[in-house]
């Protein structure tokens, strides 16, 4: 009998052993099996969670900032900044809930969760496990009547030498990367546009309207003749876009929820970018119809969503300076759409 019950010791010693090596290894395979962080969520350290963060981030769960999570279930997104700013936070994760209204009476956390668009708030980085808003530090002029911008773009397209950079104030000089649309528009809409990237206000929209007069000079007969005897009857319209969300990989299936009637859609490639500003994807049909009218207007098969060489992604048009011509839209359109 002694030996009989070591024996049967020892094989429930045994059995247990195998149960918890099985849970380990069950557990290694879970934790696998999660979805890996991208880089582009790694590096944003001061973000606030009101969802499970991804893994490996060390995301401050909301409950931790009481004063941040009254903030969010207001309607103010300059009292979220702020409370923000004061505990040194720098964004906001939230769990994705695509087919929600974003209505702007609506909480401001129900708003970030539908990917909607809130004011001082830019999206960062779009997935199917949640949304990363961050806090936009971008210093945009104040007036949106303001024709200074518009009148500056105006001379370049008449032909004279783009001011000196420090002939501009010093909102428009300040280190920050942005992108300046600039818009030639008649009495029937836009006649052309360009855009350009830099790292303040004054260099992309010198570049932008040294970029839309070369454009005109190019294509000179398609126009009606030179831009000389065209231009003081069109409007000059100065507007930034905003990047406002990467897509990630996981998140091609939402993209017709998360794009809102006030987005474009673009892609990029290494030292390429292409783009369909906002009525030109509601023109499509859908966001998903947008991409893909992109993709096929530059060569790529209508189902690139996938390729790994692509950045997909949403930006928003915003509108700070027109000079009028005396002919010119009185605000009838918008651009369409990239004219390349």
């Amino acid at each position: 009998m002694p030996v009989l019950t070591i024996q049967h010791s020892e094989m429930a010693k045994r059995g247990w052993v195998w149960v918890i090596v099985g849970a380990l290894v069950a557990m290694l395979v879970w934790r696998e099996s999660r979805p890996k962080p991208s880089a582009a969520l790694l590096q944003w350290a001061n973000v606030v969670a009101l969802a499970s963060p991804p893994q490996g981030t060390g995301w401050e769960p909301i409950a931790t900032h009481p004063a941040v999570l009254e903030a969010i279930r207001g309607t103010d997104p300059d009292r979220l900044r702020e409370t923000l700013q004061a505990a040194g936070l720098e964004g906001l994760w939230v769990a994705v809930e695509p087919e929600s209204p974003s209505e702007p009476e609506l909480p401001l956390s129900a708003r970030f969760a539908a990917g909607g668009v809130v004011r001082g708030f830019r999206g960062k980085r779009l997935t199917s496990e949640g949304l990363l808003y961050i806090v936009d530090e971008t210093s945009w002029p104040v007036a949106l009547s303001d024709r200074a911008l518009a009148r500056v773009a105006r001379g370049i397209l008449e032909g004279s030498k783009p001011p000196p950079l420090d002939a501009f104030p010093e909102v428009f000089t300040r280190s920050q990367a942005v992108e300046v649309l600039v818009v030639l528009t008649g009495g029937r809409g836009p006649r052309l546009w360009r855009s350009a990237r830099a790292q303040s206000i004054a260099e992309a929209l010198t570049t932008a309207s040294l970029a839309a007069r070369e454009r005109w000079e190019e294509r000179t007969e398609t126009m009606g003749g030179p831009l000389g005897e065209s231009l003081e009857q069109l409007d000059v319209e100065v507007a930034f876009l905003i990047d406002d969300g990467t897509f990630d990989a996981t998140a091609v299936s939402l993209i017709d929820a998360l794009v809102k009637p006030q987005h474009g859609v673009a892609y990029e490639q290494p030292a390429r970018w292409r783009y369909l500003l906002p009525r030109a994807t509601q023109d499509a049909g859908t966001p998903t119809e947008a991409f893909r009218r992109l993709f096929r207007d530059n060569g790529l098969p209508d189902e690139s969503f996938e390729r790994a060489d692509l950045r997909l992604y949403r930006f928003r048009v915003q509108t700070v300076s027109i000079d009028q011509g005396s002919t010119g839209s009185r605000r009838t359109g918008a651009p369409s759409g990239s004219d390349d």
